[in-house]
């Protein structure tokens, strides 16, 4: 229960971000895509790959005009940092920040293809694309690092040090 409250967070940051008044490039940040690394790299037990499609269909219901190529593209996302977290025994934020590079790389190179039969791709952009994957890199890493923080321990450190 607690993980779907969080993605529909997740979702609701994503849609604010979008609003106006919003800086500029704030889109490019994509809050949900943690759902893709998170999973794979965080947990021993394989992750449902159905999941994966309903991240993806609910990412078309909030972000985008047709329904069905963010399901394939964030499927497609969630199989590719899947692999790679088969494949890598390192789980530092330098990981979880190349896995976020794979996740966004794949979901735009996979959602353009998808949307291409249709006719609503839009030209190629080189710099948007290249900040969303830079941007998922670098929240992927920072995620894990502020997980990771032993805030407990820290203040228990603390307090023994100044009962000394």
């Amino acid at each position: 229960m607690k993980t779907i409250l969080l993605v529909i967070l997740t979702f609701l940051g994503q849609r604010l971000l979008g609003y106006p008044g919003a800086p500029a490039g704030a889109t490019d940040l994509w809050l949900p895509l943690i759902w893709l690394v998170w999973p794979p790299l965080k947990s021993d037990r394989s992750w449902p790959f159905w999941g994966l499609v309903a991240l993806g269909l609910a990412w078309d219901l909030a972000m985008e005009p047709t329904i069905g190529p963010g399901g394939i593209a964030w499927s497609a996302g969630g199989f590719a940092v899947a692999a790679m977290a088969r494949r890598v025994a390192d789980r530092s934020p330098v990981t979880w920040g190349a896995a976020g590079a794979l996740a966004a790389t794949v979901v735009l190179l996979v959602r353009h293809l998808a949307l291409m039969p249709l006719g609503l791709a839009r030209p190629w952009l080189w710099l948007p694309a290249a900040r969303t994957v830079a941007m998922a890199a670098i929240y992927c890493a920072l995620v894990v690092a502020l997980t990771s923080l032993d805030v407990k321990g820290f203040r228990r450190r603390v307090q023994r040090r100044r009962l000394r």
